[in-house]
């Protein structure tokens, strides 16, 4: 017995797949399988089913689901050690060999392939690992367990998958990694290791340039989305290219580990004499802290940092976020006591009190009078003036080792006379803004806590036995953004208020109003916290932190900043970095500045109360009209070709952003783009809906042309409500051809339609030539969408006409492109080659490297109807190539998808399959169901050529609902066809033709020639079969007639097959 979890949840008994009841008994099977042999406590089952919302019989439920599969088990198990559910005090355990279930046993190949040190041994067991899957993990299985437990999964794949091909490379097996790692850096874009593995491969099969431009897109998709650059290893390996360094040398080079520094390096530091006198009574006033709870990449910084003094002995700890209560002081704390070993002379604290509510800051004088006591000096040898002070304090530092905390530092000035010189002590300082001044400081960063270190002090101070709900606790911590101050006084609450629950406390940190809630019982409260830090701001900062909270985007630029404060960017940048000092703001990528969520919630609560009505809608009204503007110039320089209306471009005021070219433009637009959503919908809500109309245009170029369609389907929605009532037509006719082309882009056929109809006729009534010409274009690709091919090659013919003297290279070249795919699924090859022909040279003289490889996409299905598999393949490869330089996912997935049915055909279907999966990805991450309709008719044939009819089957049944969804008659054709043909090879007569029945009625019906010689030639088989020979050769005589007159590629075989079947008729 095998119980799969990697793919559809399901039990198999001699290589056959046992039915199972719901999704929910399909869950409990794979929550006890991947604890396999481990206790499942019911309660943690219940969440795994229900997640956070159990239903009020939740436990019968699951003891129901429990029994069913018990039953199941102990049916199709008749040996001893067969699998079992045992169930013991509120646990149940599947007691099994792990290797029963697939994931354990693809983890222990995992873990031998990554242990054996022949790379053949280990190449072979990764591959024998990576043919356990049979597609997403706990597929189908809805919920959020299941959705983290596949992606954990998915992660461990990755990771495999990434020594696998490392292993591949060694082995010398370039050729045959480059489209696997195609497909995966096309998911995984900004993983270096497998940037490297793809540089490698391409460079190992003598593709020199495809080598060089990895890199480059890497070195490109870091710096729009990180702001960073490429890292060594990858470095490396591209300069090895650059040079012609033997590949070979190259994969080892890249496979030799590298000696990190980790947590279990141990420190070595060098030994220094104790001072003269020292004792066993050495100063020690450390806060008592309770054990740190995370923080260990700061901890190890701090800690290794010091094993020797090269850089100075002043180590500067202070915060990003700036906030009271990012821990800054248990870090510091923590490493002086840490380091007690190496520094046994003294460990002291002080607080400088920058922040305090009730007493001024220490001054120099009065910090080092403290600093002299806490050594043991009589206080009638401490001298006044503060220059004796600090010589003393160093002449008494100048022989000990000591470590020193100086928390809350207001300034340099205040600390810089308390800095030892010349000796092995060390200061460590804390402050809530970055302190300059020091030049031999080192800084370590501190920001909010990862998630699991952020649950685990909740709990410590909360207390165990009312958070074991961790799903609960970590709703409650993003409530709370990772602040430990805050998640100590929620928790300290929470446990001080017994009858409250985890939903009781999410319930009202989810309320408005949220600062109220943290604080604890002893009357600590953030919000008089955040007060301090406030306090201490210049007026201009002061009005800056406040009015920039009025943004409602993730992020604030220098630019933005200037239109919110309505003064010059100069000035803006100066203010901003006086709040990225003090930490109020952080920069988590250059130039791009963000507010912890609490502190926005701060922030904005001050402006609400601080800045009337009157002005907050003056700030907010300059900051969308910024935006309105700036996308403008944007859109205009990154889309030239783009048909506007009438109005040229604005001219612009000083403070909007310029940009070199059309990549820089669309660069802005891309990092820009959540707040460019956000300022819409918030211009919306202020009641300026002009402004966000335009607005909405101005980005639905840049959205429609990255894909991302449903985002463009939502504001052009807004902005045709508003014009269709107050706006002029151009602008409404414009806003219609866009959301058509959304809508057709994502399935939505009749919202499409009605769109492109109401865009034609107003562009008629108008005399908007250059409008109507695109609305054709638009309603034809509608119609080419859902098959209806006759009536799509009209548009685009009628479309050309208008366009045709106009010159407009591009276009045309478009429009050649769309009738070039209507005349090849009208069964007019010839025709449809002599456009893709004349789209391509089109769209390499306007140097559209995009279109160019769409058009060498058309020229590849070209090919492969018309029988010449490996020019087909050829061209879908370069396509592919192509498209991966270009960063464009859509034209590239239906690139791999193209190629993934010409692999089926050549044999490969296991490659074949590997495309379609990645394709897939992207196509459901766009919402693009059609495309996603042709993968999944493309894996149902490379399943069934495979041999796995059941995975055939349900891929094909999955396409052709969704086919039938969106109303797209070609994909629902091809469905059917493919399981008429499941079932002629199951024996299965009456449904095969059943199916290929409905495949010949539906391609007739829409003109598709090649599909009705298809599926005609199976279905005459089907009649053959079922004993009706006369009925076949009907068939195959009206499938030649229509093959004949178009020179279909099927006609020779039909040809032949006509003559044999007369001859048994003869016969």
């Amino acid at each position: 017995m095998e119980i799969r979890l990697l793919g559809s949840v399901s039990l198999q008994v001699g290589g056959e797949r046992l039915e199972l009841g719901s999704l929910k008994e399909r869950a409990v099977l794979a929550a006890l399988a991947l604890d396999v042999g481990r206790p499942v406590a019911l309660h943690t089952l219940v969440s795994r089913l229900w997640d956070s919302d159990p239903p009020p019989h939740a436990r019968e439920n699951a003891h129901t689901y429990i029994s069913r599969l018990k039953g199941r088990l102990r049916r199709a198990g008749t040996t001893p050690h067969a699998p079992r559910i045992v169930g013991r005090t509120h646990t149940y355990t599947l007691e099994a060999d792990p290797e029963t279930v697939d994931w354990h046993r693809y983890q222990r190949l995992v873990n031998a392939a990554a242990t054996t040190a022949e790379d053949h041994r280990a190449a072979e067991v990764f591959r024998q690992a990576e043919e356990l899957w049979e597609g997403e993990a706990l597929s189908g299985l809805p919920g959020l367990w299941a959705e983290t437990v596949r992606a954990a999964l998915a992660e461990r794949r990755l990771a495999a998958a990434v020594s696998r091909t490392a292993v591949d490379l060694r082995l010398g097996r370039y050729r045959e990694l480059v489209a696997e790692l195609v497909a995966l850096t096309t998911l995984h874009p900004d993983d270096e290791t497998l940037l490297g593995h793809l540089t490698l491969a391409y460079y190992g099969c003598g593709r020199y340039a495809d080598a060089l431009r990895v890199y480059e897109r890497a070195r490109r998709v870091l710096m729009q989305e990180y702001g960073g650059h490429p890292g060594p290893a990858l470095e490396r390996i591209h300069v090895g290219v650059l040079n012609h360094v033997p590949v070979a040398d190259l994969v080892r080079a890249a496979a030799a580990p590298s000696a990190p520094v980790t947590s279990g390096t141990p420190v070595r530091a060098v030994a220094l004499p104790r001072p003269e006198g020292a004792g066993d009574h050495a100063p020690r006033n450390l806060p008592s802290q309770p054990p740190l709870i995370g923080r260990y990449d700061e901890l190890r910084a701090l800690t290794d940092s010091f094993a020797t003094a090269a850089d100075g002995p002043v180590v500067a700890l202070e915060s990003v976020s700036g906030m009271g209560g990012i821990g800054k002081t248990a870090v510091a704390v923590h490493t002086a006591a840490r380091l007690a070993d190496r520094y046994p002379d003294s460990q002291l604290y002080l607080d400088l009190r920058a922040h305090s509510a009730l007493q001024d800051p220490l001054t120099p004088a009065e910090a080092l009078t403290a600093l002299l006591r806490a050594l043991g000096t009589p206080s009638a040898n401490i001298p006044v003036d503060v220059d004796e002070l600090a010589g003393l304090w160093r002449s008494m530092l100048a022989r000990r080792r000591a470590v020193i905390v100086l928390d809350d530092v207001v300034d340099a000035a205040q600390v810089r006379p308390l800095l030892p010189q010349d000796t092995a002590s060390l200061v460590i300082l804390t402050s809530r803004r970055h302190i300059t001044g020091l030049p031999a400081a080192r800084c370590v960063r501190l920001d909010v806590l990862p998630r699991p270190d952020a649950i685990a002090l909740f709990r410590r101070f909360a207390g165990e036995d009312r958070t074991r709900d961790l799903a609960a606790v970590g709703r409650v911590v993003d409530l709370l953004g990772g602040l430990p101050l805050a998640l100590e006084l929620i928790a300290s609450r929470f446990q001080a208020r017994g009858v409250w629950t985890l939903a009781t406390l999410q319930d009202r940190l989810a309320r408005p109003g949220r600062l109220n809630e943290i604080h604890d019982t002893a009357d600590r409260d953030l919000t008089r916290i955040f007060d301090l830090s406030y306090r201490t701001l210049t007026k201009a900062q002061r009005q800056a932190f406040r009015r920039l909270s009025l943004h409602p985007g993730p992020d604030v630029t220098v630019p933005v900043a200037a239109a919110i404060l309505n003064t010059s960017p100069d000035a803006a940048e100066r203010v901003v970095e006086g709040l990225l000092a003090y930490a109020l703001l952080r920069e988590t990528v250059p130039d791009r500045c963000t507010y912890h969520d609490l502190l926005h919630e701060y922030a904005h609560h001050l402006v609400t109360t601080e800045d009337d009505e009157h002005l907050r809608g003056q700030i907010a009204l300059r900051l969308i009209t910024f935006y309105v503007e700036a996308v403008d110039r944007a859109d205009r320089l990154a889309y030239p070709r783009r048909l506007r209306g009438a109005v040229g471009a604005a001219n612009y005021p000083v403070r909007i952003p310029t940009w070199a070219d059309a990549e820089a433009a669309a660069t802005w637009l891309t990092s820009e783009r959540e707040n460019i959503l956000s300022v819409e919908r918030f211009a919306v809500a202020q009641g300026h809906p002009d402004l966000a109309a335009r607005l909405a245009f101005g980005v639905a170029g840049f959205l429609n042309a990255e894909c991302y369609w449903q985002h463009t389907v939502d504001v052009l929605q807004r902005a045709v409500a508003h014009w269709s009532e107050h706006g002029e037509p151009p602008d409404l006719c414009r806003a219609l051809l866009g959301l058509s082309d959304a809508l057709a882009n994502t399935g939505q056929y009749e919202g499409a339609a009605d769109a492109g109809r109401r865009a034609q006729d107003i562009a008629r009534a108008t005399g908007d030539t250059a409008a109507e010409a695109e609305a054709l274009r638009t309603v034809g690709a509608l119609q080419w969408h859902r098959g209806e091919h006759l009536l799509a090659l009209d548009h685009f013919q009628r479309a050309f006409t208008l366009k045709a003297e106009t010159g407009d290279v591009f276009f045309l070249s478009r429009l050649h492109n769309n009738i070039g795919v209507a005349r090849l699924h009208l069964g007019e090859n010839d025709l449809a080659l002599e456009h893709f022909q004349k789209a391509r040279a089109g769209f390499v003289e306007t140097a559209d490297e995009r279109w160019a490889a769409s058009a060498l996409v058309n020229i590849g299905e070209w090919s492969w109807r018309t029988g010449d598999l490996d020019a087909a393949r050829d061209a879908f490869e370069e396509a592919i190539a192509r498209l991966g330089n270009s960063g464009h996912r859509h034209e590239q997935a239906i690139a791999q998808g193209s190629l993934a049915d010409v692999l089926t055909e050549m044999g490969d279907s296991e490659r074949s399959l590997e495309l379609c999966r990645a394709a897939l990805l992207v196509f459901r991450s766009l919402a693009d169901r059609k495309s996603q309709a042709d993968t999944l008719i493309s894996m149902g044939v490379a399943h069934a050529k495979h041999g796995e009819p059941a995975e055939a089957v349900a891929c094909l049944t999955e396409a052709l609902q969704v086919a039938r969804d969106i109303g797209a008659a070609h994909q629902v054709a091809e469905a059917l066809r493919g399981l008429g043909r499941i079932e002629f090879d199951a024996g299965r007569l009456d449904a095969a033709a059943e199916h290929l029945s409905a495949a010949v009625a539906t391609a007739t019906r829409i003109r598709d020639l090649d599909e009705v010689v298809e599926a005609q030639i199976l279905l005459a088989e089907v009649h053959l079969a079922s004993g009706a020979p006369r009925t076949a050769h009907t068939l195959l005589r009206r499938a030649f007639e229509a093959a004949q007159a178009q020179e279909h590629r099927e006609s020779a075989a039909i040809r032949r097959r006509l003559a044999e079947i007369e001859d048994g008729l003869t016969d």
